[in-house]
């Protein structure tokens, strides 16, 4: 049953998958499936395929402005794909990511001997969470997450077979996001600690006649990988960028501090507010507040009867704490260094997503474990049948919760059929039409240059600095990065961004579901003052409009234009 069970999960994402790139189009998979965020690690995985390294911009700069995991893992499918087709790959490979990292929690569970069928009722819900299909290394980050539950059961139920398997998975963690250094640290740690407080006799201890001192050394290794995970990645950063972190992370604080200047300075009261008000900082963290203290409940108890039993839901539990104590971290990571409206992204908060998903099972076995402790020793019948009665009403309970039969593939349906705009199809047409009336041997620079660097014919250059050279962010900081501009020969500008003036470029008129209370626009000019001789750097902007004549529909008096998904895959065709 668990076999067909874990068989029904894979199968639906394979399922998912098919349905989502069977409905989507390229112009799908750019306004609801993708951000332009997500473009950077596209461009760079491309140009890492072609043997350039670690580059956004072909070589003009290096960068390490992503992580670098789910970098490495999207970089087969550019040996295998054109452009486009790889992106709709890399979206059926997100999909069964998720799939997989399910399984594998649910896999962990039913290690575990927890009542697992809980844990497959609750788990599908999160594919209905959009932000693990955006291109970005969500749906890695809850796969690793997956397999770190997974490891951690493995491990106590023989941990010298499987401490090594779980000291891989803690060296790894940080890999896919810096801050889950937090979860693989606070795990083993907590192991160490549960090893060393364990009251265990020869004849009883939990993995058999073994002292103290091996246990501990078996729980400590996997700690020890997890420091020196986070010690080689900031090393090798060191070393070949200039810096320890990502110079994204680097560069948001720079931000961060910008804004409070402007603010009028710092203020931890005004800044632990504003983040609490973010979406994953409410009631998650009473969440994380919750796992701790079922962890500390359970170890009291269980450190006094060592079953087996109680140890590997302990251990589950420790995983479960995982996630809380990342989330805890990462809350305050948020408020001690980062402007609420600049670090804090829909994507950072996998292990909190998890961590909800979980702790509903996780309230309802602690219900049961407490009534076999408590009743099961006066009456093993009515604590069996109080048990029953709690699972069977709560795997109802979490089903029609999910509604994962739906949900997901409805959103598939009103995304295929939407006629909203969004910044990535304005970055899209205005690159097409920046490749066809460009001059050769132009680069471009762009502060939004995801979709533009990935689309463009030309050189791309990244100029907000998320994905340049810590050297640019340092320029940045200091107000000095037109010097870089000239440095690396920029001929032209070109953007996607938000006006209500009239346009001087291709403007996406009607509404927005990123900005609603604005305008689309991508603009390109030129960065010589004598070849700009109208706003948009082609000329007149007669002759301009009369190349788009055949691809765009006027509106009124304004140069203004709507282009549906249709209209837009007819230019793009042209273009090619």
């Amino acid at each position: 049953m668990f076999a067909l069970f874990i068989g029904g999960i894979l199968a639906y994402g394979a399922g998912f998958a098919w349905y989502m790139l069977d409905r989507f189009d390229l112009i799908n998979l750019l306004r609801d499936a993708n951000v332009d965020d997500s473009f950077y690690y596209f461009q760079i995985a491309r140009n890492l395929a072609e043997g350039k390294f670690s580059t956004f911009d072909g070589g003009i700069t290096q960068t390490n402005g992503y992580h670098p995991l789910w970098l490495l893992l999207l970089t087969p499918f550019y040996w295998v794909f054109d452009p486009e087709r790889a992106l709709f790959g890399i979206k059926a490979f997100e999909i069964i990511l998720v799939a997989g990292g399910v399984a594998l929690v649910v896999a962990a569970a039913r290690l575990a001997s927890l009542l697992w069928i809980l844990f497959f009722a609750a788990l599908p819900t999160l594919f209905q969470n959009w932000v693990l299909y955006l291109g970005l290394e969500a749906a890695a980050a809850l796969f690793m997450l997956g397999l770190f539950f997974l490891a951690l059961i493995l491990f106590a139920r023989d941990a010298a077979r499987w401490r090594w398997p779980l000291a891989v998975v803690a060296f790894a963690l940080p890999w896919v996001r810096l801050e889950y250094i937090a979860i693989s640290l606070a795990a083993t740690a907590a192991l160490c600690f549960i090893e060393w407080s364990w009251q265990a006799r020869p004849s009883d201890a939990p993995f058999g006649a073994r002292v103290r001192s091996i246990l501990v050394l078996n729980a400590t290794l996997p700690f020890l990988a997890a420091c020196a995970g986070i010690l080689v990645y900031f090393v090798y950063n060191w070393l070949v960028f200039g810096g320890i972190t990502p110079v994204s992370a680097a560069l948001k604080q720079i931000w961060s501090q910008n804004r409070w200047e402007a603010e009028g300075g710092y203020s931890l009261a005004k800044n632990f507010q504003e983040t609490l008000q973010i979406h994953a900082f409410g009631t998650e963290l009473l969440v994380a507040l919750e796992v701790c203290f079922y962890v500390l409940l359970v170890w009291w108890f269980a450190r006094r009867s060592r079953s087996r039993e109680d140890w590997l839901f302990l251990v589950f539990l420790v995983g479960v704490f995982g996630l809380a104590a990342g989330h805890l971290a990462k809350f305050a990571q948020s408020v001690l260094t980062m402007h609420p409206y600049v670090g804090s992204h829909a994507w950072y908060f996998i292990p909190a997503y998890l961590m909800k998903a979980l702790i509903v099972p996780v309230r309802i076995y602690i219900v049961i474990y407490f009534i076999r402790r408590f009743v099961g020793p006066r009456s093993h019948r009515a604590a069996n049948i109080l048990s029953l009665g709690i699972v069977v009403a709560g795997t109802i309970f979490l089903f029609a919760k999910a509604d994962f039969l739906t949900v997901p593939f409805e959103k598939v349906d009103r995304a295929s059929e939407s006629s909203v705009r969004e910044w990535e199809i304005s970055s899209y047409m205005g690159t097409l039409i920046m490749n066809r009336l460009l001059p050769e041997n132009s680069i471009i620079g762009s502060w939004d240059a995801g979709v533009v660097g990935y689309f463009s014919r030309f050189p791309v250059v990244n100029l907000d600095g998320l994905v340049n050279s810590y050297d640019y962010m340092h320029a940045r900081k200091e107000r000095t990065e037109a010097t870089f501009h000239r440095r690396y020969g920029i001929t032209h500008f070109a953007n996607a961004r938000r006006s209500n003036d009239r346009p001087d470029g291709i403007l996406f008129k009607g509404p927005s579901f990123l900005y609603r209370s604005s305008e689309l626009q991508f603009k390109l000019w030129s960065t010589d003052p004598l070849i700009e001789t109208s706003a948009n750097g082609f000329g007149s902007s007669v002759d301009f409009w009369n190349k788009m004549t055949p691809h765009f529909d006027y509106k009124s008096e304004a140069t203004a234009v709507m282009v549906d998904g249709n209209m837009a895959q007819a230019f793009a065709r042209d273009c090619a």
